[in-house]
């Protein structure tokens, strides 16, 4: 089971993603905006909206505090130069809509381990 920390997904994108995840028996929480949650400490991975491109100040505060905190870009609109540029700025993977059970238990078992090792 892992914490799991939405943030700024439309509530559409948000359902989807929390019934990708569901088999997983995972705790999700979604939060709106863009501002870095408070449970940050608690959470084992990030899923964050990638639309425009927002949560690239997100992702460096993010990593000025936990850097080996697992982000992951989520969008609707799969670019490469999109999915590079987030690589690049030091996402932890990216992932666009819609989603699968199969591509969101390969996505958390990929991210997940490299937090954990670090945490430990």
């Amino acid at each position: 089971m892992a914490n799991i920390i939405t943030i700024g997904l439309d509530q559409a994108s948000a359902n989807q993603l929390g019934r990708a995840l569901a088999t997983g028996d995972h705790r999700i929480s979604h939060r709106p905006g863009t501002s870095v949650p408070e449970e940050l400490t608690d959470a084992d991975i990030v899923f964050a909206d990638g639309e425009g491109k927002q949560y690239l100040p997100l992702l460096k505060r993010i990593r000025e505090t936990h850097p080996a905190l697992p982000f992951v870009v989520v969008t609707r609109i799969p670019e490469t130069s999109d999915w590079l540029d987030a690589l690049e700025a030091g996402a932890t993977d990216y992932c666009s809509a819609p989603f699968e059970v199969r591509q969101m238990n390969w996505l958390m078992e990929s991210a997940m381990p490299a937090h954990r090792v670090v945490a430990a």
